[in-house]
């Protein structure tokens, strides 16, 4: 009963979109990207690149999952070398980004989650495991691999209060989905309780920790690392959203009053508002450039650079002397605070941390992080920090210890997907 309700309400929405989708085609190529592969076609290429071998399919929603999917990917194939991969995504960001990952067989977009569309994509592609990054519950997916046999898990998952709220509204569909799950890998505690307290089976809930505490080798990063900033202080602002980077702005106002030197880097969450920023920092006060304009040694030469890239964060985090996590300041839940913390520097964020409620509280108690409000408060922490170059070597190595703890996560995400492949 609950299926069918989903399915009809689902494809009403479907049915009712479908005049708009010549409107969204013609705004350009990222709408129209991987439209035929959502609703379930596929070229002769994607299908005979998966020819003759029952795939593991891994689905990781946006650029953040797929890069923290990589080892995994990696591991995987060392594992199965005959065993190909297929890796979906929901963002054009994030399949791009996927199609770099060289043990990756083939890249789609996920289709949606339509009864009919699911069971088309699963006798094409005929996967002999699915394997789930975060926070993505599919119903009719779920519900279909089920159906064929085929093991489903969720690696390096999380769930929120507020996630939890949404998904308690229809606990008793959600719980039935939860079923088709061979496995949940959640990243804490608090995660596990909260997947248990929305009907999941205890017996099949684990503490798995995070993908994205997997880091590169110190190699890797040092021959990935900006130029230097010549002693001038640099704040790395990564994530951001939309009302954040106002509250920046002002903050560097403030702050530069006693530290004239302090330069910025601003790296949106999406790219599409790349050019929404750089109309911001534009009208601004400030001199700024942007990453994709400028040579590498001339990064740091204006107040602002904007990276206006994807995949770079992490370089410019290692270069910086603070990092601030965005999506924290606004009712957006955060985003991942191990990347600057593996790095071992000073992170500030926002109130709004409930995507990493625990990790983010972890730091706060260790002395890894400060929590501010507002531009006022993040200039209050920058002034104490950029001041205090005691204090921020010593936040930097407990952030650095909170992230090595996490390092055998992996282990534990990779040893629970190999119990099924």
């Amino acid at each position: 009963m609950w299926y069918l309700i989903y399915n009809v309400l689902f494809t009403l929405v479907f049915v009712l979109a479908l005049p708009l989708l010549p409107i969204l085609a013609c705004l350009g190529p990222r709408y129209r990207e991987g439209l035929a592969q959502r609703l379930g076609y596929y070229s002769k290429d994607v299908l005979s690149s998966l020819a003759g071998s029952r795939p593991v399919w891994l689905h990781a929603a946006s650029v953040g999952e797929v890069r923290s999917v990589r080892p995994l990917v990696a591991a995987l194939k060392a594992r199965a070398p005959a065993r190909k991969i297929l890796l979906s995504t929901f963002t054009a960001t994030g399949n791009r980004q996927a199609r770099q990952i060289p043990e990756v067989d083939t890249v789609i977009f996920f289709p949606l989650d339509l009864f009919w569309i699911m069971r088309r994509a699963l006798a094409k592609f005929d996967p002999v495991l699915l394997v789930i990054i975060e926070t993505e519950i599919w119903p009719n997916l779920l519900r279909q691999t089920y159906r064929l046999g085929v093991p489903a898990v969720l690696l390096s998952g999380r769930l929120s209060a507020k996630a939890t709220a949404r998904y308690a509204v229809c606990r008793r569909f959600f719980s039935r989905a939860l079923d088709c799950f061979s496995a949940l890998g959640m990243q804490s505690v608090e995660d596990a309780a909260r997947m248990v307290s929305l009907g999941a089976d205890e017996k099949k809930v684990s503490v798995v920790g995070t993908l994205k505490a997997m880091q590169l080798s110190a190699a890797e990063w040092i021959n990935n690392l900006p130029s230097c900033t010549e002693g001038k202080p640099l704040l790395v602002a990564g994530s951001t959203h939309r009302g954040e980077e106002e509250s920046l702005l002002e903050a560097l106002a403030l702050v530069r009053t006693n530290h004239p030197r302090l330069s910025l880097v601003i790296a949106p969450r999406h790219p599409e508002r790349f050019g929404e920023v750089a109309r911001l920092l534009a009208n601004s006060s400030f001199v700024f450039q942007r990453r994709s304009q400028t040579a590498p040694a001339e990064w740091f030469n204006k107040d602002i650079l904007l990276l206006d890239s994807v995949g770079e964060l992490a370089n410019f985090f290692a270069a910086g002397d603070v990092a601030f996590v965005g999506g924290s300041l606004v009712e957006v839940g955060g985003h991942n605070i191990l990347e600057p913390a593996r790095f071992g520097k000073p992170i500030l964020f926002g109130p709004h941390m409930e995507n990493f409620q625990a990790l983010a509280s972890d730091m706060l108690r260790q002395g890894a992080a400060l929590e501010v409000a507002g531009a006022a408060g993040l200039a209050d922490a920058l002034n104490e920090l950029l001041a205090d170059p005691k204090k921020r070597r010593r936040m930097g190595q407990r952030a650095a210890q909170i992230a090595e703890a996490h390092q055998g996560a992996f282990a534990l995400n990779f040893g629970l997907a190999e119990r099924y492949l």
